[in-house]
Parts: C-alpha cells; structure tokens; sequence
C-alpha cells in the first residue's frame, strides 16, 4: 500500500470523514496490521481517542469547538450549592463523547450509552438549550458577543455548547459546562441572596420586570415555554429564600389579557387540585400588581434558590432512550415502563396526570411538559407535575378568542381506572374555577358547562 496511509495524518482522515470506527474496520480501511494500527495511534497523540478494549476498540478523532478546546469539564451543583466534578464532555468528529469522573457511572449510562459516545450533545445537556419566550430574549442578548444567529432555534450544538461554556452559569437542572462557567456560577450563588427581591416588595418590583421583560430584555436566565415569564429570586419573611418563575398577564384591559389572566388563575387552581390528591407539583402563588396578573411559581430544581437538582424531560429519555415516538403521555408511560426507565408506580402517575389535563382542556402536554428526575440510577423518577392548565381556551396567535369545544377522549379499558380517579379531580378542578371571583364571569360560565360535560363523560364512562 503507499507509504502515505501508514501515517497518523491518514488516520485523522479516515476518523474525520467516518466517525467513531471499529478498530476492525480501521485496520481493513487502512490496509495495516493491528500493530501498525497501535503505532499510528499512539504517533497521533492525544487528538485520537481510544474507546473500549480489545477487539470491541473503537477509534475517534478528536475536533475543537469554535477555537474554545475540545474537552471540558461537566459539573454538577447539589442542593447545598456545592459543586463537583461529574464528568469530562470530548468533541469528536461524529459526535461527543461523555466520560464520567466518578467510581460509579450512571446506570443509565452503562446500560445505554457504555462507551460514552452520543451523536449530538448529550440528552441530559438537550433541555438546557435556550428555547421559548425567555430563550429567545437570551439569544437576542448574546447573539452579537458569541457571533450567534439570533433566533436560539437556528443554533447547532456545537453553538450551544460555546454558549454553555461562555454563559451557561444558570442552565435548567443542575449541570454547569466548563471552569468559566462554573466560576460565575458560583459567584452567581453569592450574589443570589444580596440580589433577592423581598417578598413584600414583589407588587412594587414585578411590574417593572414584566415591562421589561415584554420590550424583550433579559430578566433571569433562560427557561422554556412560550408564555410571556421572567425568573426571580424571592427572599421570605421568615429569611429563607425561593427561586421562581412569573408568568404574567398584559397590563392592558382587553379580553387577551383577561383570558390570560383568567388562564393564571387556572393554573394556580390545578396545581392546588394535584396537590389536593397527592401530585406532586409545583408551588404556585397569584399575585395582582401594575394592571397585571402574576403567577409566580417555585423551581423545584433550585432547591432553597441556592442549591440545584438535575432534571430531563421525556422528549430528552424519549430521544436518547426508548425507541419510537409515544402518541401521548399514555403511550409513552407504556414504553418507557417496558424499556425499564420508569417504575410501574411512575407510568401509572405519568397516565393520571395526562387523562387529568385531557379532562381540563390542556392541548399543550408535549414532551417538554413533563419531566424526570436526573440521577444516576434507573428508573428515572418524575418530577413535580408543571404547566397543567386548560390551554383549549388561550387566545390564538392573532388573539383569536372564539369558542372552544370541550372534549374529552373516552378511556380505553387499560386506563379506566386511572381515568376515573383523575375525572374525580378534573371535576374539582372545574369546581373551582366556577365559582372562584378571581375568575371573569365569562369565564366561569365556561367553567360551569365544562364541569357538566364532564359530569356527562362520569356517567358514561364511570
């Protein structure tokens, strides 16, 4: 064979245009022994990584990221606000490698991804991307400094990483990417406290960064969803602290504001029903200030507002995990259960909370509503139920506000019984709303016929 393919440079090029390669399939490529092979490797250095022994050895080549390295430390911060080394995340052409750090690798881990090797950026990093209402404000904010499209939904992982390793001191869940990063968020954390809004300061303080946040300005780090919301952190009476998300209504007074208002005040009083039948769900608060209507919302991943925990939604598991793409929460509580990533108990919980928003008119259970702890062992375990609320009735994009029909699917007799219960709290739910004066009288009327519907869907269904 020529001289040149016994060379480190030949062997770049092969791992460059294919990826990560069998070491059997290198050798054949190459036209070398498995000694040569071991030869060039070691000549490459460290820019050819070594994965796996003996004759399951794959070979990838190593790439660097926007000028900022190839190779950076994962961290973690627990619910102290201490962090720790968790991993080492490897750009590779073809992919990215994670390499835990620790004596125990995630079960998930050894069981799904044994050498490490993901195609894109990791699942447990896909949530932390800037997305929605917020993310797109962040994008805007930093787009010109990073040379980052503007709009968040255009950037490639390789432009999402450079952002985590710039800026991503405050991501979803409780990874932070790089020694830059970690550092402000560590003086992040510092400054959590001297920077917290009072909680009988929050009518005086909301307002402005409601203003602030609709001309489109940073206010909090970034968050999904597409509703108009800031984030804050809240320091209590008794000198505690809370770290929360504002959702907010228009200040002016036409039927869009008060229908999303009246939808505020819907999720507030479906997140009191969950936790009425042991749901476990996010804290939530009403508040009235400047016109506007706050609903503000306690992050269970940020612990005491200093202290974090790891979280990954079902479309991240869903993707990197369980083959095939669920119909809906019920379809994919039926997967996840046989692939073994979620115990029996969190399927059958999983379900209850869908057939809960059918009955509540929520149109909006994607996979991004709905999510799991983020911890080492297998099954993962859901988290706090968010953003339950009967989005049938938001305006549409153009504040179209005709009316809505409500309707429910019947249950199928695997989840009858589920069905059943969860139509007992619906009903509450629809109680509620009718006769609560926070609600617009408009509203409450269809709060009213919603109820009966459903009391009609009961006697069919039981």
């Amino acid at each position: 064979m020529p001289r040149q393919a016994r060379n480190p440079q030949t062997l770049s090029l092969l791992l460059q245009t294919q990826g990560p390669t069998a070491s059997g399939a290198v050798v054949s490529a190459l036209g070398v022994s498995r000694a040569t092979l071991s030869r060039l490797v070691a000549e490459a250095g460290p820019a050819v990584e070594r994965i796996g022994t003996a004759r399951n050895t794959r070979y990838a080549l190593r790439r660097a990221v926007r000028h900022l390295g190839d190779q950076w430390n994962v961290y973690r911060i627990d619910e102290t606000g201490r962090a720790r080394v968790w991993g080492e995340l490897r750009a590779l052409h073809g992919g990215f490698r994670f390499a835990p750090q620790e004596a125990t690798v995630p079960e998930w881990m050894v069981r799904d991804y044994p050498d490490g090797i993901f195609p894109g950026l990791p699942f447990f990093l896909q949530d932390a991307r800037p997305q929605g209402y917020v993310g797109r404000a962040l994008a805007r904010n930093v787009s010109t400094r990073l040379g980052l499209p503007a709009n968040p939904e255009r950037w490639s992982d390789d432009e999402v990483l450079s952002w985590f390793i710039a800026e991503g001191l405050d991501l979803t869940g409780d990874i932070v990417v790089g020694d830059r990063a970690l550092e402000q968020a560590l003086r992040h954390v510092e400054g959590v406290r001297a920077n917290a809004i009072a909680e009988d300061q929050r009518e005086n303080i909301y307002p402005a960064c409601a203003t602030a946040a609709q001309r489109g300005e940073l206010v909090g780090s970034s968050a999904g969803g597409e509703q108009p919301k800031f984030l804050a952190n809240v320091s209590v009476r008794e000198g505690g602290l809370r770290s929360v998300l504002v959702k907010f209504s228009s200040a002016d007074a036409s039927p869009v504001s008060q229908r999303w208002a009246d939808l505020l005040c819907c999720e507030h009083l479906a997140a009191e029903t969950l936790c009425a039948h042991s749901i476990p769900c996010s804290r939530t608060q009403l508040l009235a200030a400047g016109g506007r209507r706050f609903l503000e919302v306690v992050r269970y991943d940020r612990p005491n507002a200093i202290g974090r925990r790891g979280v990954v939604t079902l479309g991240a598991i869903e993707d990197a995990i369980v083959p095939g793409t669920p119909a809906d929460w019920i379809d994919a509580a039926r997967r996840f259960e046989a692939a073994q990533v979620i115990s029996q108990e969190d399927a059958k919980s999983l379900q209850w909370r869908w057939c809960f928003g059918d009955l509540i008119g929520n149109t909006d259970m994607h996979r991004a509503n709905v999510s799991f702890w983020l911890d080492d062992g297998l099954p993962f375990s859901l988290a706090p139920s968010y953003d339950m609320l009967p989005m049938l009735f938001a305006p549409g994009a153009q504040g179209d506000l005709s009316e809505r029909e409500f309707y429910s699917r019947p249950p199928l007799p695997p989840i009858a019984g589920v069905w059943a219960d969860a139509a007992v709290a619906a009903g509450e739910f629809w109680s509620r709303v009718s006769t609560d004066e926070r609600i617009s009288a408009g509203f409450r009327v269809i709060a009213a016929r919603c109820m009966e519907q459903l009391q009609d869907l009961r006697d069919r269904y039981g």
